[in-house]
């Protein structure tokens, strides 16, 4: 029997979408999920988001995928992605944007995103046969729309953060600094780390650590450097994830997800992790989604809260429904496995009302 990988079509060639959804309902395992059917989903107005279809061990994907659709910043560029360009080497973005497309229509009916998934398995090389971590569904997208071309890159380059790392020998002093980019902040979870986001945020200024076995290459010797790392700047959008797996043995059956009760605001100032803490930039970032988590390592489910014009939902594969902050806020406590943890929060800047009133003059003077 062939894999799915294998039957991906070949993206030079069209295929009408009769004819790849044709293709995923003849194979076995392309079975709609219903671990999550629930008599009490039923949508609350003012209803503005439609769920999606868990054909088998897709929820990470489909919850990856709402968060996506409640970036405006990504959709307001999705548009414009050229569905006919022949340099594009993958169709992510053009799957992404006609599903993002159903998905803000005005219908309560569920969409399909089963093309969208094929297109990612073909870019990554593999098919999504088991549930993938969040974190890594993530990355694959906005992966593929940074190796596309046009306003796909663009729209890939949402959330790169731009760090410097500085390494100074300990043994004569020399300094060497460079930069990289990363399109999420870690944060980890330890006995001695804080509980408390912001607080974690203002003990990023003591982000500096050591480390053995190192030939320095000015005087040649080795010795231990230390390395502090500071962000130089900030996105738009800015993805946080929550460290939540460890290894406590030498197998990988001894990875264990952590249960440790771990809170965050609304509202949260990266100003702390910035290597210029008082440049005039704007570092306050409001909380607009969280995927969650229930669970063990091995074996769970994922869901999405999306807020909306101020309006919080739950999405869970095909049912979405209207929660509240409170709702939200559940994911902070430890316990059963039952209970959903958060493992990705993603922000976006906040304006506060001065800076967009000074916007609007300076608009207005520029015109």
């Amino acid at each position: 029997r062939t894999s799915a990988l294998q039957r991906q079509p070949d993206s030079r060639r069209p295929r009408a979408k009769d004819e790849s959804h044709q293709l995923l309902l003849t194979e076995p395992h392309w079975t709609p999920c219903r671990c999550s059917t629930k008599p009490d989903w039923a949508p609350c107005p003012p209803y503005t988001m439609r769920g999606l279809i868990n054909y088998g061990a897709h929820c990470s994907i489909n919850s990856v995928v709402q968060v996506l659709c409640g970036t405006h910043e990504l959709r307001d560029l999705i548009w414009l992605v050229d569905e006919h360009h022949h340099r594009s080497p993958n169709t992510v973005a053009v799957r992404l944007k006609r599903l993002i497309y159903d998905m803000t229509k005005g219908n309560m009916s569920p969409c399909d995103p089963s093309l969208l998934v094929y297109a990612m398995a073909f870019y990554r090389g593999a098919p999504f046969d088991g549930q993938e971590d969040s974190d890594v569904v993530f990355k694959c997208i906005i992966n593929a729309l940074a190796d596309d071309c046009g306003i796909s890159n663009k729209i890939g380059r949402l959330w790169d953060i731009e760090n410097e790392d500085r390494m100074r020998c300990l043994h004569c002093n020399t300094v060497q600094s460079t930069l990289n980019k990363s399109n999420m902040i870690t944060v980890l979870i330890g006995n001695n780390l804080p509980t408390e986001l912001q607080d974690y945020i203002k003990l990023y200024t003591d982000n500096t650590f050591t480390t053995c076995d190192y030939h320095c290459t000015h005087c040649h010797t080795g010795t231990q450097i230390e390395i502090t790392s500071k962000v130089v700047t900030l996105p738009q959008v800015v993805c946080i994830r929550i460290e939540r797996v460890r290894n406590i043995g030498r197998d990988t059956t001894d990875i264990v997800k952590t249960g440790t009760r771990f809170a965050f605001p609304e509202k949260l100032d990266l100003k702390y992790i910035m290597k210029d803490p008082e440049a005039p930039v704007a570092t306050v970032y409001k909380l607009y989604t969280v995927v969650a988590h229930r669970g063990t390592h091995y074996c769970g489910y994922y869901t999405a809260y999306v807020r909306d014009d101020d309006i919080w939902y739950l999405a869970d594969d095909s049912h979405v429904r209207v929660c509240s902050w409170e709702d939200v806020k559940s994911t902070y406590e430890a316990g059963s496995i039952t209970i959903p943890l958060p493992l990705i929060i993603f922000i976006k800047r906040h304006f506060q009302e001065s800076q967009v009133h000074n916007k609007c003059c300076f608009f207005r003077q520029s015109s």
